[in-house]
């Protein structure tokens, strides 16, 4: 190593060391000032907690009372097949059930009539079948449309005070009229 080289090494060694003392801060002989957080107590996190829990729940009454864009609702959700609901409908949008019982062509659900040759009662629809385990038995449900209501129907049930569930299949549920004693059968199609 030559002496050119040796100084350049050391000029290289004190511009390192001035530059980490500059980062330091350099204060030689000045004392650190301390910094010091402020005191937080529970009663001024409990007071800013609160504050800020009312100004929430005003926001979301105001939100709550604001008008709401769009038209109202003249549906009522806990009514299956309201009027209202028909009525608000566009006139080009007709349906089957709203059709006149005269008019009407046989729903996809329709009754067969009675074995004896007795008359359709138009109101009861079979609209599906729900199956659920019960131990090893199968527990079959029936779910009929009787004048424009849903009705859940296992053995036994009486439907309308006029038909009581005799027999239950896969696809059909059997009537019997509690009158005379005549049968129908309710098939799925």
């Amino acid at each position: 190593m030559n002496a050119s080289r040796a100084a350049v090494i050391v000029v290289g060694i004190n511009l390192v060391a001035v530059w980490a003392a500059a980062a330091a801060g350099g204060r030689t002989g000045q004392p650190a000032a301390t910094v010091t957080a402020p005191r937080v107590t529970p009663e001024s996190v409990v007071s800013e907690a609160q504050a800020s829990l009312v100004n929430a729940a005003q926001r979301l009454e105001a939100h709550a009372r604001a008008p709401r864009p769009g038209r109202a609702s003249a549906r009522d959700p806990f009514q299956f097949g309201s009027r209202a609901e028909t009525a608000a409908r566009p006139a080009g949008d007709a349906r089957l059930a709203d059709l006149p019982a005269d008019e009407s062509l046989p729903a996809a659900g329709a009754a067969e009539p009675a074995a004896a040759g007795g008359s359709v009662e138009p109101g009861v629809v079979l609209e599906g079948m729900a199956e659920s385990q019960d131990g090893d038995t199968v527990v079959r449900t029936a779910i009929l449309q009787v004048e424009h209501e849903l009705v859940l129907a296992t053995l036994g049930t009486r439907i309308g005070g006029r038909y009581e569930v005799v027999a239950l299949t896969s696809d059909a549920v059997e009537l019997e009229n509690l009158v005379d004693h005549s049968r129908r059968t309710c098939r799925l199609k």
